[in-house]
């Protein structure tokens, strides 16, 4: 592996990567913010000690299912307010949708991070769900939430009193799942990460502890890399029987468009996990 930083900044930061990039997701908080102003939900549920530990519940009328959203960043950008707008792709078919929020580096480790999400889930199944919603959960997540979206099938969810497997399925969008190259990154001045940390959070060499349906997503226009990822984990956890999507004309950024768009690649692919 190349230890060149010019390499890894053009391959991993889509900030560098994509054109127009601000201009995409600077449209996120305004959609955001109209949903919340539209929908009925539940802001800011605690699920722990740190004043990002919240989540936001947009409940469905009659449940069928729960779609839980972990917003990406690579762990130090963004929050649940700027996704609210999932929500718009699921509730009117019926699935509640969860927008789950997490501490952010370089005010807490990436480990501190996992341990976060590990109970923002646990509290959301264990205590905030009905059973309709809690039967049919997928949980799905962008970039550095793509990665906390694969981590929940290699939790031991029974050590934190959960059944074994308390997801259907599970739809990372554009994750990062091997870490070691991060490390030559300038988002690593944030993450601060050291080669040992890299490899112990890494996913690749991690068993899945799970037997839910697995879809690696990945855009179109997205780097080499970003593939290579999703392939590399879908190797690896081979015996989940993985599938690979790859989405067309989609970049890092306008690959979450689908999320909106019911019957979308993308949208489908989320909803089939919990068939």
């Amino acid at each position: 592996m190349t230890d060149d930083p010019e390499f890894w900044e053009r391959e991993l930061n889509p900030r560098v990567a994509v054109p127009n990039a601000v201009e995409t997701y600077g449209e996120w908080p305004k959609w955001a913010a109209a949903t919340r102003a539209a929908r009925p939900h539940r802001a800011n549920i605690s699920y722990g000690p740190h004043p990002r530990d919240l989540m936001d519940i947009f409940p469905a009328a009659e449940p069928k299912g729960t779609v839980v959203f972990i917003h990406g960043g690579y762990w130090r950008a963004f929050s649940k307010d700027d996704f609210s707008w999932v929500a718009e792709g699921f509730v009117d078919l019926g699935y509640t949708t969860v927008v789950l929020n997490y501490p952010l580096c370089p005010q807490a480790t990436l480990r501190e991070i996992v341990d976060s999400t590990r109970r923002g889930l646990t509290v959301l199944i264990g205590e905030e769900l009905g059973s309709a919603e809690r039967d049919r959960i997928v949980v799905t997540g962008h970039s550095a939430g793509g990665y906390l979206t694969a981590l929940a099938l290699a939790t031991d969810w029974t050590a934190m009193g959960l059944p074994r497997d308390p997801f259907r399925g599970a739809v990372p969008i554009s994750g990062v799942f091997e870490l070691a190259p991060l490390i030559h990154t300038t988002m690593n001045a944030a993450i601060g990460l050291d080669a040992a940390e890299a490899l112990a959070l890494s996913l690749s060499g991690t068993p899945p502890k799970s037997r839910a349906r697995l879809t690696l997503a990945v855009g179109g226009l997205e780097s080499v890399e970003f593939h290579r990822q999703s392939e590399a984990l879908a190797l690896a956890w081979s015996g989940l029987g993985p599938k690979l999507l790859d989405l067309a004309d989609r970049n890092h950024f306008t690959i979450l468009d689908d999320l909106r768009l019911p019957g979308s690649p993308l949208h489908r692919a989320i909803l089939e996990t919990l068939d």
